[in-house]
């Protein structure tokens, strides 16, 4: 009778397993990345990612912004309220993710291939390049409303002359990083025209 019902259990306890191994330490969701979620301030943050540094720093568009790096390797950047004067007390707004020990539920996350990633998002619907640092960025059919994947600086799309959006990549193309925010609900579908502009590379 115990060995029956021992049996009956294995395939419970094997499905616990495996699900607890797909679900990453670092889960990445709407609106936060592992302990790091947005309304949290700046001075929580800190005490949430104990053992690494926040450094102060800006990006292309000179946007303030903490840099994250544990043991030397930069692991994400907080952006945060910059109409709020004190800093320590701005609350966080967006999170971009370098760290490719950080996934979704679905298994997405930096330095996944490119071509891996329409099995969970759908079908690759464009790459496209934006004027800022040439950062491409690709869009799926089913990429959720909080989550933009970039997968380059120019170097990941494959463009057709006179223009900056491709459904063509190279073979090398991965996900560079990942930008987590609040869900967007009122987003507006951009422009097809923008396509036909090419940005300076």
């Amino acid at each position: 009778m115990y060995s029956y019902g021992f049996c009956r259990l294995l395939p419970i306890v094997a499905a616990v397993a495996a699900a607890s191994a797909q679900t990453p330490s670092c889960l990445i969701q709407s609106d936060s990345v592992g302990p790091i979620h947005g309304g949290m301030t700046v001075a929580q943050a800190r005490q949430a990612l104990r053992g690494a540094t926040l450094k102060p720093a800006e990006d292309a568009e000179r946007l303030p912004m903490f840099s994250v790096i544990r043991d030397g390797l930069h692991t994400m950047d907080l952006y945060f309220d910059i109409d709020d004067p004190v800093r320590e007390h701005a609350k966080i707004e967006l999170i971009r993710v370098f760290d490719a020990h950080c996934a979704t539920r679905d298994g997405v996350h930096p330095g996944m291939p490119l071509s891996e990633v329409s099995q969970r998002y759908g079908r690759l619907k464009r790459v496209r390049i934006t004027d800022i640092e040439s950062r491409e960025y690709a869009e799926f059919d089913r990429l959720p409303n909080w989550l933009e994947i970039q997968v380059g600086n120019g170097q990941a799309g494959i463009y057709p002359a006179g223009t900056r959006c491709t459904t063509n990549y190279t073979p090398s193309a991965r996900i560079a990083s990942l930008w987590v925010s609040r869900p967007i609900t009122n987003k507006l579908p951009e422009d097809d025209s923008a396509c036909q502009t090419r940005t300076a590379r």
